[in-house]
Formats: structure tokens, sequence, C-alpha cells
């Protein structure tokens, strides 16, 4: 069930499949890709493809503000003791680039027979530090534990262990000598909403005593066809939403989700082009 070998397959799984095919030269689909990549090339050369393209894959991404004195970034920060084993260590413009893979358990009750089974799995995460802000981009994981067992067996309940949140809570506890803080993405997400290059197609938003959600039905966005409920709510704290890049081009992904006030932005589906998570991050914060 955890095996070097499963554990590299589970590893692959979290990459676009046209990813894989360009980057091991490869004609194969679906399992037969997998198949073939793992019985071809060492682990080692495994490792190194998927901690070098974490920008491909599905994130969840938290943002913290933090201190620095006048505002420069030490990028001689100390990492002894540090609370993961750092695979790679950077610096690139000037920041700090960190990626870490710690194992994620999943306790799996099944049935047919009753069994309690672990199914692990490497969970890679870039640690972004810059002369404002710690920054992990999160890589998504498979959600649907189903897919690991035959269809006799019945998946009856799923606890998750050492999942991303604990992983953002000790590496938060131990920077906390850089003070970090909750980056409220408010102003930079209006921003851009404000600038039409993103609408929304699902709303939260805060009133004083109430929280008001809105559902766009089809490929309709908030802005276009209600300007008169955006401009009431965007002088409101935003919750979660989702919202639809609206220029035309590769530079940012189609859609992605943002809770403001906490900080996070999910970014659910493979990225057309390298970079298009960072942009997201990168707009927003250079407009907050």
């Amino acid at each position: 069930m955890n095996s070097e070998k499963k554990l590299s397959h589970r590893l692959l799984k979290l990459f676009p499949v046209k990813v894989l095919k360009n980057y091991f030269n490869s004609e194969e689909t679906s399992n037969g890709l997998f198949r073939e990549i793992i019985d071809t090339n060492t682990k080692s050369l495994i490792d190194d493809f998927a901690y070098s393209n974490l920008d491909f894959t599905k994130q969840h991404i938290y943002i913290f503000d933090i201190t620095h004195q006048r505002g420069t970034l030490n990028t001689n920060i100390s990492l002894e003791l540090f609370p993961y084993e750092v695979l790679t260590n950077r610096i690139i413009e000037d920041n700090l680039h960190l990626v870490i893979s710690p194992l994620v358990d999943f306790s799996t009750l099944l049935s047919n027979p009753f069994e309690q089974v672990v199914v692990r799995f490497h969970q890679p995460i870039k640690i972004v530090i810059t002369s404002n802000h710690l920054i992990f981009y999160a890589t998504i994981l498979e959600k649907n534990i189903n897919t690991y067992f035959d269809d006799t067996r019945k998946v009856m309940n799923v606890e998750k262990h050492n999942d991303e949140t604990f992983v953002v809570k000790m590496i938060t506890d131990y920077f906390q000598n850089l003070n970090p803080r909750v980056c409220d993405l408010n102003r930079g997400i209006k921003k851009l909403w404000e600038d039409d290059i993103v609408d929304s197609k699902y709303a939260q938003w805060k009133k004083s005593r109430s929280t008001t959600t809105e559902t766009m039905d089809e490929n309709y966005t908030l802005k276009s066809q209600y300007p008169e409920v955006y401009q009431g709510l965007i002088t409101a704290p935003i919750k979660k939403t989702v919202f639809k890049y609206l220029l035309n081009d590769d530079e940012m992904p189609e859609n992605f989700t943002a809770d403001p006030g906490m900080g996070q932005i999910s970014i659910p589906l493979f990225p057309k082009s390298l970079n298009q998570n960072q942009n997201v991050v990168k707009k927003i914060l250079s407009n907050n």
C-alpha cells in the first residue's frame, strides 16, 4: 500500500499528464504512462522532476505578512532545527524559495472485509519568503480515496493526519521571529475586480449583522450582471469567493477561489502555463 513505487505513483498523479509526457518523453497514456515512468526512472529522477515543477500543480496558497528590519529580506535565514527536511533551498529574485514534501496519512476504514488502512502521500509544498511575506504553495492532494481500492471495498471513513494546515502552523511557529500574521487580501482582490481583470461566479461578503451569498447561473458573473450589488459589496469585507479571470491570455488561471480575510487562495485546476499560480499572488499583493 505504501511502497516506494506506490508513493512515487501518487506523487506523479499530482501533475498534468501533458507535463509528464513532455518531461519523460513518453507516448503512453493513462495508467500506462505512470507505469512506464516508474519502471524506467529512479526514485531520485522522479523526485527531481516533481520538486522542480511544483508550479504545474493544483494548489492551496496561504499568505502571511512578516516583519523585517528596514523592509529587506535576510536571505541567510537560519534553518537550523527546521521542522521538515528541506529538499531545495534557492534564492530567486532576492526571495528565499524552499521546497519540502511532508508525508500525509489518510487513515481509512474499509468494509468487505472490515479493515483500517493508512494511505500515505507526499505533499510537496513550496515556501517563498520575501521582504514582506511568507507564502505557502501547497499541492492539492487526491480527495477521492476510493480510487485506491477495488470496487468490492467500500470506504466508510477517512481521517487525514499531518495535513497542510498542520504543516503551515509548524512553520509559522518556527519563523515566529518574523512575526507572521495572516495577510488580508481584500484590497488587492478588490483592485483586480475594480479593474475588470476578474469577476465573480460565487461571492460571499460580510454585512454588519449577516453574511450574504450570491451564486451566478451558468457563465454569468456578478459585476457584469448586477452592478448595483457589486457596488454594495465592494466596500464590505469579502469572504470565500470564486473568481473568473476575464482577460484573453494565459497569465492567470481561468478560475480561482479566494478567502481574502484568511489570506488564502485556492487554484483547483492545473495551470496552463508555468507561472499562472504565482501570477495570481503577485497581482493581488502588488495592489494590496
